[in-house]
């Protein structure tokens, strides 16, 4: 006869390994995401809340943005920005870490009462390795996105409860959800089945109520709706492959084995709903969440992103993760099966892991050369506040919105010194904002006249002199010369042609296409502003007849 202390020492022992493995994964998935996330900065849509979102009036907390209303990872960025500006990222990309392991934990409680903590372990692995929705776990403005995920399943793990403590904690966390990203909508979905499958239903109706009339309120006064109704007919198809994306993104193979891998999971699920054996209500709240989301997505998102995106993997792999969890019900991963999941595990984060680092570079060179840009503008004296330093990558940054951001919350512009010693792409980028900036400008010169420029390269050309001044005349075509031009100095120039004009002052290389074009005819001044750093600039001329060219 067994004790009921020997029946204990398994389960003790289960419990033990389950801890011990979503410890394991939770420090393994923080290690990758610390590592990837060094040397990155604010980007793109943050510089809205950096820049746009100044103040706590009631405009600026609760204006909608693309659509979202981002209250509450508004109010917490702020927070952040008090403590740390923006010269200590880290801090931000901690926060989202710290939603990221908030999720994950979420998930192994919800599931721990369905498949016990050995699985439930092992499927909290699954979203804390999910790196291939690697914009969600780099980039910080993902806040967003992860403390509406992390408000949904802390939602549903505290309904899952089924008494009054649970109901206030699911209630304050779906408002949560709603108050962080439209992701909440589809937890919406998913507490109104639950709730409405019980026969308490009235009684517990203020659940869902209180969060869904407050963002109606909302929605009413600040909402903006990006649902186009000419995305009806693509939706079916968009919807399979954001699911399809989601569960490739969970086990490491990709969307081209996550549609196979949906279809069996939907079979799965029809089973399951053509058998029913005990309630299906969470089954059905969960199957009609994750469909909800892919819809919602799919109405605002088609034909502007592709259903791939990182970032639309993460929400999607939680909710695939609680289907899995809900299906197996009552079953139990044994020790013996364990080893087995761990693998697959471990393959799914190694595989999804160089999706992360890809990523997380882009964002490192990105930040790299936004330090050098916003060094460069240092340099302009008078530059429009409206120009933008960084148009492609942060073009949400303007030259006064970056100075105030600064002046405020610290710099993240390199200094002249490090702009010098930067890295050729950085160098580039400086000489770049540079002359967009108009540090080297034309205008139209009375006459030649003046000293001879210092001469640094010759190619088919014959370099003689016409006066004070440089004749230059081609030998063969694309024939160019190098002159060098010392800042708060001119160059006068006249070509009886147009002449292509390169310039470079940190780079090591001229641009391959000309920075602006010399008129043919009249004299032309060239003129650099000057500004702290010594450097001269180098100017390529590319005549294609005889050049006179003088310095002032």
């Amino acid at each position: 006869m067994t004790s009921e202390t020997e029946q204990a020492a398994p389960a003790a022992s289960t419990s033990r390994w389950a801890a011990a493995l979503l410890l394991a994964a939770m420090v393994l998935a923080s290690v990758a995401v610390i590592h990837q996330s060094r040397g990155t900065l604010a980007w793109f849509d943050e510089w809205d809340f950096i820049i746009g979102r100044r103040g706590l009036a009631a405009n600026v907390l609760l204006d909608a943005h693309n659509g979202h209303l981002v209250v509450a990872p508004l109010l917490l960025y702020k927070l952040l920005l008090s403590v740390a500006g923006i010269t200590h990222h880290w801090v931000f990309s901690a926060a989202l870490l710290a939603l990221h392991l908030l999720v994950g934990g979420g998930v192994f409680v919800f599931a721990k009462r369905r498949i016990g903590e050995l699985g439930a372990a092992v499927a909290a692995g699954f979203v804390l390795f999910c790196f291939a929705a690697s914009d969600d776990l780099i980039w910080t403005f993902q806040i967003s996105f992860l403390m509406s995920v992390a408000f949904g399943v802390w939602m549903l793990v505290a309904l899952d409860r089924d008494d009054r403590g649970g109901d206030l904690v699911a209630s304050l966390c779906l408002a949560g959800a709603l108050a962080s990203a439209a992701i909440g909508i589809p937890f919406v979905i998913a507490a109104a089945v639950v709730v409405g499958s019980d026969e308490r239903r009235w009684k517990r109706a203020w659940v869902v109520l209180i969060p869904v009339v407050l963002f109606a309120a909302w929605y009413l006064v600040y909402g903006v709706s990006d649902a186009q109704p000419s995305n009806l007919p693509q939706l079916p198809l968009f919807v399979a492959e954001l699911g399809s994306s989601a569960v490739g993104g969970l086990t490491g193979l990709g969307i081209a084995y996550g549609r196979p891998l949906l279809l069996v999971l939907g079979a799965a699920v029809i089973y399951r709903l053509a058998a029913p054996r005990g309630s299906l209500k969470w089954l059905i709240a969960l199957v009609l969440a994750a469909l909800g989301l892919w819809a919602l997505t799919a109405l605002t998102r088609i034909g502007i992103t592709p259903p791939t995106t990182p970032r639309y993997i993460y929400p999607g792999a939680v909710l695939v993760v609680l289907v899995v969890a809900e299906l197996c019900r009552g079953h139990r991963l044994s020790t013996r099966a364990a080893p087995v999941a761990i693998a697959l595990l471990l393959a799914a984060g190694l595989s999804n892991y160089a999706l992360l680092g890809s990523f997380a570079s882009g964002q490192r060179d990105v930040a790299d050369n936004l330090r050098a840009s916003l060094g460069a503008l240092t340099l302009v004296d008078g530059v429009a506040p409206e120009f933008r330093p960084a148009p492609r990558t942060n073009p949400q940054i303007s030259a006064g919105g970056a100075s105030v951001a600064q002046r405020d919350f610290g710099t993240i512009a390199l200094d002249a010194d490090r702009l010098q010693g930067g890295s050729p792409v950085q160098r580039e980028v400086a000489d770049s904002v540079l002359i967009r900036a108009g540090q080297v400008g034309i205008s139209r010169a009375v006459r030649l006249g003046g000293e001879t420029p210092r001469v640094l390269a010759v190619r088919s050309a014959r370099v003689g002199r016409a006066g004070a001044c440089l004749a230059i005349r081609p030998r063969a075509p694309g024939a160019a010369v190098d002159v060098a031009l010392a800042p708060g100095r001119s160059l006068i120039a006249q070509s009886a042609y147009s002449v292509p004009v390169y310039l470079r002052r940190f780079a090591a290389g001229f641009p391959p296409q000309p920075s602006f074009t010399l008129p043919s005819g009249s004299a032309s001044r060239i003129s650099a502003a000057a500004d702290a750093v010594g450097a001269d600039w180098a100017v390529r001329l590319q005549p294609g007849a005889l050049l006179r060219l003088c310095q002032r």
